[in-house]
């Protein structure tokens, strides 16, 4: 087990991989130019699977026959296109290449398991990505700059004081403000669902207010709020277990992503690479191009 986590065999095993695929799935030059297209058992296989996978049944024979031919078209387009050179220098087909390349390597990353106690490890390293957001439960009073004006902050100031002098946490407050064009009191809203209603500044200043006390001027994109923090539930710590599946698919998709540049980094060290910048302005904008490049890229002006 411990050879096959080798880079270098990984890579090895890549290699065969794509290869092996291209000699399944790809056209040979020899059929580009005898003009052969062959549809044999295994690709018809195919297409009916494909179907069946999608509609959840077999296709008919005249639905097998319009993806038969639907084959046939696509292949005599791409063969004359590549006889064309249409393949060349064109950037969706660029991209579309090193995409399927990628989505190659990323398969051959998804074989690998993960050892005794590497899900538990990246689980405490990455809990964060596991915890349930904590919630507040409050209530507002609404003071309208829009109809205070300068008198905005002063009043709001006043009734601040009215509020934390008397004991109305328990009773309805929202006339001591203006009409607010939202609800005045919010039960169990988390951090997101704060921000979706006020905006992230009033969200992130209300999620750290104390409770049972009223607290203000607290500024919205709607305007002053004076708001009373009643209850904030915090987030229990999440357990392993409950989070299993999340935690393995989390570790599953970094090693795809490590791989996928180790992979390319094997490859990469096999070109050199030229790049031609153009000067723009000032000389001395291009002085510290060689620093910038990699150690095997040689740029040029």
């Amino acid at each position: 087990m411990k050879i096959l986590r080798e880079p270098l065999l990984q890579f090895f095993i890549i290699g065969l991989f794509i290869y092996g695929t291209y000699g399944f799935y790809g056209v040979s030059n020899n059929n580009i130019e005898n003009n052969t297209i062959v549809v044999d058992e295994s690709r018809i296989a195919s297409f009916k699977a494909a179907w069946q996978s999608r509609w959840n049944r077999p296709p008919t024979e005249q639905e097998l026959t319009g993806l038969i031919n639907q084959f046939v078209r696509e292949n005599i387009f791409y063969r004359e296109a590549v006889a064309m050179g249409l393949d060349q220098d064109d950037p969706i087909t660029r991209r579309r290449l090193a995409q399927k390349l990628e989505f190659l390597t990323r398969d051959i990353a998804g074989l690998k398991e993960p050892e005794e106690g590497e899900l538990e490890q990246y689980f405490v390293d990455n809990i964060d990505q596991y915890l349930t957001p904590d919630r507040v439960t409050f209530k507002h009073v609404f003071i309208d700059p829009d109809k205070r004006g300068d008198a905005t902050l002063d009043d709001a100031g006043l009734i601040l004081a009215e509020l934390q002098s008397n004991d109305l946490a328990k009773t309805d407050v929202s006339l001591l403000g203006d009409r607010f064009m939202l609800q005045n009191y919010y039960s169990q809203q988390s951090e997101l669902d704060v921000r979706k209603a006020f905006g992230s500044g009033f969200a992130k200043a209300v999620m750290q207010l104390e409770t049972k006390q009223w607290h203000g001027p607290v500024l919205s994109g709607y305007g002053t709020h004076l708001v009373y923090i009643d209850i904030v539930d915090k987030s229990p710590a999440p357990k392993f277990e409950h989070v299993q599946e999340a935690v393995f698919q989390n570790w599953l998709a970094s090693q795809q992503e490590q791989f996928n540049e180790a992979y390319f980094e094997s490859l990469k060290s096999r070109y050199e690479i030229v790049i031609e910048r153009v000067q723009v302005g000032p000389s001395s904008t291009n002085t510290n191009i060689a620093e910038e490049t990699n150690s095997n890229e040689v740029p040029t002006s």
